[in-house]
This record gives structure tokens, sequence and C-alpha cells, in this order.
């Protein structure tokens, strides 16, 4: 997905050149809003997205949020449609890999290696710990490890109004 967002950024940079040579009596300053709406758009969608595997939690970011569980919630994961994380909490799925034979980067202490969808739901399933077994009644205060989720406002913020921008700039070139 990464070489992806590569070519996108190249075909940005061929229509700013384009649009500055062809803009005839339109503006300078509305040239470069597609090219800068296809740039932040493969970056969002295709550069950003990753999977780290960290001691402490799996951290997953994706197009909308970045989300952190840790270790014990989590209790699966699935790869019907892209990549879905099971834990104690209601499943979320992640905008990470629209299909299973998607590439998709996993960062983990050791290093950053490019992986299939399913390739890397293995390794998530191998860093999960075993459930311990529970003797007796229940300890009497239990604290919940964090499951924290964290939207990207901005950059769902930004995508929208360069979209905006860039159709209507597109539209006057």
């Amino acid at each position: 997905m990464r070489t992806l967002a590569v070519v996108l950024w190249a075909v940005a940079g061929v229509l700013l050149v384009l649009g500055f040579v062809s803009r005839g009596d339109t503006s300078a300053l509305l040239v470069p809003i597609p090219s800068l709406f296809i740039a932040f758009v493969a970056w969002a969608v295709l550069w950003r997205p990753r999977l780290l595997l960290t001691p402490e939690a799996l951290v997953v970011v994706d197009v909308r949020r970045t989300s952190s569980y840790a270790w014990p919630r989590v209790t699966g994961v699935r790869t019907k449609y892209g990549l879905e994380v099971q834990s104690t909490e209601p499943d979320r799925r992640t905008w990470i890999a629209p299909r299973p034979t998607a590439r998709l980067r996993l960062d983990r202490p050791g290093g950053s290696v490019p992986l299939t969808v399913d390739q890397a739901a293995a390794e998530v399933l191998a860093s999960v710990p075993a459930q311990a077994p529970q003797d007796g009644p229940p300890p009497a205060t239990v604290t919940a490890h964090p499951i924290v989720h964290r939207a990207h406002g901005w950059t769902i913020l930004a995508i929208t109004v360069l979209a905006i921008a860039a159709s209507m700039a597109a539209a006057r070139l």
C-alpha cells in the first residue's frame, strides 16, 4: 500500500506541474489544491495506517482513529473483511486493509515489516497471552486493562475540507 502512496504522490506532483503550465487566467493559488488533496489522502489512507506490537499493547493506527489494546484485553483477530480486532469490548473493524490480500506494515520493537492481512493476524494472535486459570472467587477489586481509542478528527476534517476545496478548484481550472 505504501508503493501506491508513492505513485499517488508522483501523480500529485505531475498534476501540480501541469496545473501551473496550463492554468490560463486562473489564480495560481487554486493550482496546488487538488494535488494537496491527493497527497494528503495518500498519506492518511495508504502510508499512515499500521499495526504496532509492543510488549504492553497492540496499537492499531488506521484512517479514523488510533486504538491501543492492552494484551490481556485482546481475545482474537478476524480477517474476513480486512482486519478486525476482537477484545472484551465490542469488536472494532479497523480501516487498514480492505481486502485480505492487501499488504500492510507491522511495527515491532525489532523493526518494521510488510505483511499480508493474514500474516499480520497470525503475528497478533501469537502475541495474545493465554488466559490465566482462575482458582476460587474473583478478587474484590479489579482494575481493567485499558483500551484507548483516539479519533483522528483533524485528519478527517482535513480530508473533507481539502476534498471540497479540490473539487471547487478543479472546476475553476
